[in-house]
Order: C-alpha cells, then sequence, then structure tokens
C-alpha cells in the first residue's frame, strides 16, 4: 500500500490543475484499511503531499477514508471510480464537507 501512496503522491504533487485546486489548502488524510487494521497518513501543506507516514490510530487525520486494502489500492491507482466506491458505499469518508469535496475533484481530476 505504502508504494501505492507514494505513486499517488507523484501524481498529486506533479499534477498541474491538482495544484492549482488545492494551493491552499492543508489538512491530513488518513487512508485506513479496516480489513487489515492499518492505515497511512498523507499530510498536505498548501497544495503539497509532504509526508507520508504509518498511521498509529484509526483517529488520525483530518479526513478520513476507510475501505478494503483492495479497494484503497484500486481508488488510489485510479482503476476504480471514486465517486462510485462512495455512492456504492464500499469506501466510507469522514471530515468536513469541504475536505471530501476537495479530495473527491483531487481523484476525478487524476483519473479523467
Amino acid at each position: 500500500m505504502k508504494s501505492v501512496l507514494y505513486e499517488f503522491t507523484n501524481r498529486v504533487n506533479g499534477n498541474e490543475k491538482v495544484q492549482k485546486l488545492i494551493r491552499r489548502w492543508s489538512t491530513s488524510v488518513l487512508m485506513w484499511s479496516q480489513d487489515h487494521g492499518f492505515g497511512f497518513v498523507l499530510t498536505i501543506t498548501t497544495g503539497k503531499v509532504v509526508e507520508v507516514k504509518k498511521a498509529v490510530s484509526e483517529d488520525e487525520g483530518n479526513v478520513k477514508v476507510v475501505s478494503s486494502t483492495a479497494t484503497l489500492l484500486d481508488m488510489l491507482s485510479g482503476k476504480e471510480n471514486i465517486a462510485h466506491l462512495y455512492m456504492d458505499g464500499v469506501v466510507e469518508t469522514y471530515g468536513s464537507e469541504k475536505d471530501q469535496i476537495v479530495l473527491d475533484a483531487v481523484a476525478r481530476l487524476l483519473w479523467s
């Protein structure tokens, strides 16, 4: 999962459209695998993913994305449409509405 997160980080940090969208966004996003009970936190500061680290608990992050490991990997690599995953209830997100909308927009820009 860590290698897919680093690949995702490179895509986010290297995409001009995404950078314009999130240039004023600073938050932390927890990607939590509910089937394996672990996760990673992506720290975003002024539009750049500046750190990816193993989560200490499932209570970290301003935004939480929760699903199975396989689904998270498919979502982060663009194999699954994030909007469909949310609507089908396969992925759960927690956090402010604004943060969830920005995260969804980032995924759409990366994979459209």
